[in-house]
């Protein structure tokens, strides 16, 4: 590479100058000594040179390379002008020549294995190779943490799915149930109520020595009898059981889902927010400016020295040495560089930086989840909760309507003299049967309103809110 033909060609002329008139031999002697020195300086430069290219994180030790090639440099140069010297009578002049050309090398070398350039190269590159590693396990740990999450949240989606068919059900087949069962129940109370009045033919009405009014107020002084009584409570009292059991069930499905819910926030989000933090705790220690700080020292420290050797022409040498080495130093800066920025492009908003709205959705999935809920409120399960309880008043005074009606015929079929008296007897018994039903039906309303009220819009996104999840990651 010919790293010292400058400062051979400056010793050459020193030479030339100092040995003006003395013998041959002491000149080719020194002269010698002079090709040594050049080569020994070569071989040391490019060596040097050569091990901070080759150096990286799996091979480091290059101060200590720098510092052994040095230490032989400065064995051989001082062993070539000992040898010119040892035969050789030297003139005051080569004298002068001699002790000045072997501090000049000594001082180049002893100087150079005392620059910090090296470490600082190795430092730089052992800060890029555990950014390099961290890039690797930051982004497997993503991925892993990110596959665990999906498991909970597909297992709270499912119990939120179950809810929706919940919500389907009490639409589709439990208020609908109940309308019919307690029409049902009316339409066999009020005929069963009936066999009495039916018996009672237009014959038997016309016939001779009958007590009409005694006839007609015994038809409608009956009471309810226990049997009808019976299929009217059970209605109401089966469908204050299948609420019970609604609600059961909504409450063991809302207990599961906050179970998940504090599952995945004890594993998964404890997890990411620890490494979040070990990420903080790293980049406060190896950011990429005091990267930079140690590029900037380790060309600095290189360039002072080159700056600071005895002679024009080693400085010339040294400039040309120090810009080859912090050429491959800037190389592994560049690389350093890279990887930062592909570091913070990779987790901004997951692990660098404040958290970004993609990563905060990804591990809470609040807009899912609400999506979810709107879409179950969309169905109005408390809306139709809430109106069963005038559908059933409806329902029931329809069915007593429909079912009583053959006494409004009765009514219209005695005798006038007595009609007045079996109309108010009617109208009273009516009045008894819808009493008692609604009765049966006040007693049933608790119930309705409880499970509503945990059908109702606000209730369901308390219930299954992400706000834990998304206060764990703020």
């Amino acid at each position: 590479m010919g790293w010292y033909s400058s400062r051979v060609s400056e010793l050459n002329e020193r030479l030339n100058r100092a040995s003006e008139g003395a013998p041959d031999t002491v000149k080719r002697a020194l002269s010698d000594a002079i090709v040594k020195v050049g080569n020994a300086a070569d071989q040391a430069l490019s060596a040097m040179l050569d091990a901070s290219e080759r150096t990286s994180a799996g091979n480091l030790g290059t101060q200590r390379k720098w510092q052994e090639r040095c230490a032989t440099a400065t064995a051989d140069i001082s062993r070539a002008f000992g040898d010119a010297a040892k035969d050789n009578m030297l003139s005051p002049a080569l004298q002068l020549f001699w002790y000045q050309a072997l501090e000049h090398e000594m001082a180049f070398f002893d100087s150079l294995a005392k620059v910090q350039t090296p470490q600082l190269h190795d430092d730089l590159l052992v800060h890029q190779d555990l950014l390099n590693k961290m890039l690797g396990e930051l982004w497997d740990k993503w991925t892993f943490l990110l596959s665990k999450d999906v498991i909970f949240e597909n297992d709270q989606r499912q119990v939120v799915q179950q809810v929706s068919r919940m919500a389907q059900s009490i639409v589709d087949e439990l208020a609908p149930g109940v309308l019919k069962r307690t029409s049902e129940s009316v339409s066999r109370a009020t005929a069963k109520s009936l066999d009495v009045a039916l018996k009672f033919d237009d014959k038997l009405l016309g016939g001779k020595g009958v007590d009409l009014a005694k006839l007609v107020a015994s038809l409608f002084d009956v009471d309810i009898p226990d049997e009808i009584d019976r299929n009217l409570l059970d209605a109401v009292q089966g469908g204050s059981e299948i609420y019970q059991v609604q609600k059961g069930h909504y409450r063991n499905l809302v207990s599961a889902y906050q179970s998940l819910v504090q599952a995945e926030k004890g594993s998964v989000l404890l997890l990411f927010n620890a490494t979040r933090a070990e990420v903080d705790t790293y980049r406060d220690k190896n950011d990429l400016g005091k990267a930079k700080v140690m590029l900037d020292q380790a060309k600095g420290y290189l360039s002072d020295w080159a700056s600071r050797v005895p002679s024009s022409a080693q400085r010339s040498e040294a400039s040309s040495f120090k810009d080859k080495v912090c050429s491959a130093i800037d190389t592994d800066w560049r690389l350093t560089e890279e990887l930062d920025n592909k570091f913070r492009d990779k987790f901004k908003g997951i692990f660098v930086q404040s958290l970004g709205s993609e990563t905060l959705e990804q591990l809470a999935e609040s807009y899912l989840f609400r999506q979810h809920i709107e879409e179950i409120t969309r169905k109005d399960a408390a809306g139709k909760l809430k109106a069963l309880p005038g559908n059933l008043q409806s329902e029931v005074d329809s069915a007593l309507e429909r079912g009583l009606r053959p006494l409004d015929d009765l009514v219209n079929r005695v005798p006038e003299e007595v009609r007045e008296l079996a109309r108010m007897k009617n109208q009273r018994f009516k009045e008894h049967v819808r009493a008692r039903l609604k009765d049966r039906i006040q007693a049933l309303l608790p119930a309705i309103v409880e499970l509503a009220a945990l059908w109702d819009p606000n209730n369901l996104s308390r219930d299954f809110s992400r706000e834990e999840l998304e206060k764990a990651l703020r």
